[in-house]
């Protein structure tokens, strides 16, 4: 249970990443990750599992408060929340609360570390476990890639893949892709754009 957890959570990055226009530097991504604030954004998500023959799809909000606190509110298509802060992890469904601590778990705590490291803009974290590879994409476009060099990591995680546009000076991340070592696979799209529906109805004229 607690190795689904961290999987179905592990995708959870909601960047909005300011660059300069020049050519993408690494450095200065992570300057500029590290300046970012708290941030709010719609998503889409869909997992391929080798033990089922169609996609799971979802969707909802993701929520992130730095320094450590992230948040994937899934609306669609059963309700389920799942919070990362500090040192723990709660996942909430169905009226059931469960609380994993991350010092059970020495994978979670490893993957969790690494997302942390990439929304806090910790190169010097994320470079002890993995290989970055950032290149430039036509139309303002960039995408990084974390290529894990431990053993733990390697023997879960195959490679994770950020990929984003320069807009206005700013970087946004459209799509999130992890995939595992047994070849699963879980693909997010990013909204920066879409605003939650009101929560009543307009007034009549």
């Amino acid at each position: 249970m607690t190795r689904s957890i961290f999987r179905h959570f592990a995708v959870l990055l909601p960047l909005i990443l300011p660059l300069p226009t020049y050519a993408i530097d690494i450095e200065e991504l992570a300057a500029a990750l590290a300046e970012r604030g708290a941030d709010s954004t719609a998503y889409e998500q869909t997992r391929y599992l080798g033990i089922l023959d169609e996609p799971l799809e979802s969707s909802g909000r993701l929520s992130f408060e730095p320094p450590d606190r992230l948040v994937q509110e899934q609306r669609e298509p059963e309700a389920r929340i799942l919070t990362l802060d500090g040192e723990q992890l709660t996942f909430e469904a169905d009226g059931r609360r469960r609380v994993v601590q991350l010092e059970d778990s020495p994978e979670g705590a490893a993957l969790a570390d690494s997302l942390r490291g990439i929304l806090n803009g910790r190169i010097d974290v994320l470079s002890e476990d993995y290989e970055l590879v950032l290149n430039e994409r036509p139309d303002d476009g960039w995408r990084l890639h974390l290529l894990p060099l431990r053993g733990e990591l390697a023997d879960r995680i195959r490679r994770i893949e950020v990929i984003g546009q320069i807009d206005a000076g700013l970087a946004i991340v459209e799509r999130l892709t992890l995939e595992f070592a047994n070849g699963d696979r879980s693909v997010m799209r990013l909204d920066q754009h879409r605003e939650d529906e009101p929560d009543h109805e307009p007034a009549s004229p």
